[in-house]
């Protein structure tokens, strides 16, 4: 059952929508906010979105999807009839961070562990393909116990728990590293940018449960020091 708070962000969203969307396209609006009416975190998205209508658009929210996540922390594409574009909830903030095809800043990029705008702008290709978000899918999700991150989400660039995708190894362990950026040792944060780039085409794995230590399946790759350590 809706408590009060959700209400009354219901009746200002219908507020909005009624002042701020082309009539033609109310009734769709009103069905997104209807189907969202028990998740919180959206509402405050599609209040956000509605408040300030990006570039003044008179088009509604037709969708929600997910593009990535860190530590709880998700990167989410709404998408209206014409346009798309990128937000972020942290606590009880919502950010928004542009239309879909702008340079974010670094620190968002980091953030979430794309090593510039180009690779950002790959993963935002097909986001009609990605499922619709919803908060409540969060809870009771494994988090990686080193680098925290959730289920199905990237894993902290370093993490010790990440598999490699060239052999399905332990990354900061095996060498595939340094075969394929051709060189001994990593000592500096261009080769770092680089590698990550070589990852990022690869396709990284991203955390499962059966990859934590401490799961019973775990991979021996991941128990104590079997396979031995890397002496670069």
């Amino acid at each position: 059952m809706r408590d009060k708070g959700m209400m009354e962000i219901i009746k200002d969203i219908e507020l909005f929508i009624q002042y701020g969307v082309a009539d033609d396209m109310q009734i769709q609006a009103v069905k997104v906010v209807e189907r969202y009416h028990q998740d919180a975190v959206v509402l405050r998205l599609l209040y956000e979105f509605y408040r300030s209508l990006p570039e003044a658009r008179e088009e509604p929210v037709l969708r929600v999807v997910q593009i990535d996540s860190h530590q709880g922390v998700p990167l989410l594409g709404v998408l209206t009839l014409s346009y798309a574009y990128l937000y972020l909830i942290t606590g009880d903030e919502v950010l928004f961070l542009g239309e879909k095809g702008q340079d974010l800043d670094d620190e968002v990029l980091e953030f979430f562990g794309y090593p510039d705008n180009e690779e950002l702008n790959k993963a935002c290709q097909q986001l009609s393909e990605l499922e619709d978000f919803s908060s409540h899918d969060q809870p009771g999700r494994m988090v990686c116990p080193v680098c925290s991150v959730f289920e199905g989400e990237y894993h902290q660039l370093g993490c010790p728990v990440e598999v490699c995708p060239w052999c399905d190894g332990q990354m900061n362990r095996c060498n595939c590293r340094f075969d394929q950026l051709g060189i001994e040792n990593i000592s500096d944060e261009d080769e770092v940018i680089r590698f990550q780039q070589l990852l990022v085409a690869k396709g990284r794995i991203r955390f499962v449960r059966e990859q934590s230590p401490a799961y019973p399946s775990a991979g021996d790759c991941l128990d104590g020091d079997e396979g031995g350590s890397d002496s670069r």
